[in-house]
């Protein structure tokens, strides 16, 4: 379950940067792989730092204020979304927008990596697709997610470590801009969950032979959408 990954970290301490990504992460820009976890590093006061994710409500919301990584006329993001997901979280259309004009050209890219400002803080939840804690304070991630389960009899670790411990135990969390990962797709956006993969396989195997080679070539998108089932195993009580 995952929180043995949560509890394995806490009972095995880390004299370092712990980075957790999810398994449908597309893109990441590893030139700015080691800053992030060294920014994480610099600043103990800040306990998790996501990183800007392409698909990410409260991170697209930033990348059109500071970089114009998605224009206006594409989809306005001007508002905060106030549960730090927003629309674009629920809503398959926006994910294949963001994907297919990311993908579009290498300019469109190079806007969403953003340095100024390099770190925003946030006082709300986020999705937890890709993000650093100090393995010193690694140990509050399970503390806080035994504590949810104690005071609301319930599993979900993405408000747990946000949500819940800022709220708890007055945590300071943010998303440092310069390193830009890309999420596929959340559960509400399952729709669409084929055709963005085909999109980033095709990009992959044009712009990134090098990389891949024929690795691509019997690539085929599920047959039917995956949906993580992230809860269903996971036993109530410490």
């Amino acid at each position: 379950s995952f929180s043995e990954y949560y509890k394995y970290y806490t009972d095995n301490p880390w004299d370092g940067v712990i980075l957790k990504a999810d398994d449908d992460i597309l893109y990441i820009n590893s030139t700015q792989v080691s800053a992030f976890a060294q920014y994480s590093w610099d600043h103990p006061e800040v306990f998790f730092l996501s990183a800007s994710v392409v698909n990410q409500g409260l991170c697209s919301h930033y990348q059109q204020k500071y970089g114009n990584a998605i224009p206006r006329e594409l989809l306005d993001l001007t508002n905060l979304p106030a549960d730090g997901f927003g629309e674009s979280h629920r809503s398959p259309a926006h994910a294949l927008l963001v994907h297919k004009h990311f993908l579009a050209s290498e300019e469109n890219r190079r806007r969403f990596y953003i340095t100024e400002p390099e770190y925003v803080e946030f006082d709300y939840s986020i999705n937890i697709n890709f993000f650093a804690i100090r393995g010193d304070q690694w140990h509050e991630t399970y503390e806080v997610i035994v504590e949810k389960l104690k005071r609301e009899e319930e599993y979900l670790d993405e408000e747990a470590i946000t949500k819940n411990i800022m709220q708890w135990r007055g945590k300071k969390e943010g998303i440092y801009l310069p390193l830009v990962v890309a999420h596929a797709t959340y559960s509400h956006q399952k729709s669409v969950q084929q055709e963005v993969l085909t999109d980033w396989a095709n990009w992959a195997k044009k712009e990134r032979s090098e990389l891949y080679g024929n690795l691509l070539d019997s690539w085929k998108p599920p047959a039917k959408p995956i949906v993580k089932g992230k809860f269903s195993s996971v036993k109530k009580g410490p």
